[in-house]
């Protein structure tokens, strides 16, 4: 593991691979959207202004957010969920203008409809439908969300009631499952409307080195990632840590050797809070949240989880 970029005042939210630029990754951090360079680790500010919350639309660092927790990315634009908004922000790519794009911000609420009347609770992570790129998920305090980018509405997904607390984190898997970071664990949402543990629960613990998925216990799960098909990593913020949870096994692993910045051999590595994870083809790009500033870890990854 090696720090790629260690900026001072930014909160690693979410962490996305940018499909505008291969060579960035672009990040939703306390208050901003930025875009990182994936081998350099140059910061370059898009919109708002890491220490100064808000509501404002403007363009560039005119803007003001409060809390940017997820990240969509279309054609034309970046949708932002503007956790402590209450609403879902717009970010042109060429103009850099942030407006609102679902939601009354600075009015919470849980209301379905269109875009326009729909309202939000605390919305959070975000991920694309892998089988209908016009469809995106989003959880924010007790329910799931879906948006749908041609018929322009809200829904709440029937069944999706969820444990008050921490959920923050979701992720589509290939077989079109949603996996969620709620409280001290992980569910799993069918679309056939059904929600359980996958692994965790509501009493947090500290992670195991390698255990079974029915007994593993995590301390504030936040971001999540299908690294392959059927192995899941999870970025355990408490424990400072990242856990593999293994589908075919049933076994979840812990990455790394505790808290601590420290960079080199994966077991040997230390991090602290582990908040946002990004995968390309070769690496693992690990977002870190904590009170003095964030970083970008960095792990080599060959498209196999054998090597962790």
């Amino acid at each position: 593991m090696t720090t790629l970029s260690s900026p001072p005042g930014l909160l690693l939210y979410t962490l996305e691979l940018s499909e505008r630029d291969t060579d960035h990754l672009v990040a939703g951090s306390s208050n901003a959207l930025i875009t990182i360079h994936k081998f350099a680790g140059v910061i370059e500010i898009l919109a708002g202004e890491p220490e100064e919350s808000g509501y404002v639309e403007g363009v560039g660092r005119t803007a003001r957010f409060n809390a940017i927790y997820g990240i969509s990315q279309l054609e034309y634009k970046y949708i932002l969920s503007d956790y402590g908004n209450h609403c879902l922000r717009s970010v042109d790519y060429i103009s850099n203008e942030t407006q609102t794009f679902a939601g009354a911000c600075l009015s919470w609420g849980t209301a379905d409809g269109s875009l326009v009347s729909a309202r939000f609770a605390s919305p959070s992570g975000m991920t694309r439908d892998l089988g209908n790129p016009d469809v995106i998920y989003l959880v924010e305090l007790r329910a799931l969300r879906k948006i749908d980018l041609l018929a322009e509405t809200v829904i709440t997904l029937p069944g999706s009631n969820l444990p008050s607390g921490y959920i923050y984190g979701v992720t589509m898997s290939p077989a079109g499952n949603l996996f969620i970071t709620s409280l001290h664990g992980i569910m799993q949402f069918n679309l056939n409307e059904t929600v359980q543990w996958l692994t965790g629960n509501t009493t947090q613990g500290a992670a195991c080195d390698e255990c079974d998925i029915s007994s593993a216990r995590f301390s504030g799960p936040v971001g999540l990632r299908f690294i392959t098909p059927k192995v899941l990593m999870v970025a355990d913020y408490n424990n400072h840590k990242l856990r593999l949870v293994n589908l075919t096994s049933g076994i979840v692993t812990a990455i790394g050797a505790g808290e601590g910045y420290q960079d080199g051999p994966y077991q040997d590595s230390k991090l602290i809070s582990p908040y946002s994870i990004a995968i390309d083809s070769s690496s693992i790009y690990i977002g870190a949240v904590t009170a003095i500033d964030g970083s970008v870890r960095k792990l080599a990854y060959s498209g196999m989880c054998d090597i962790l």
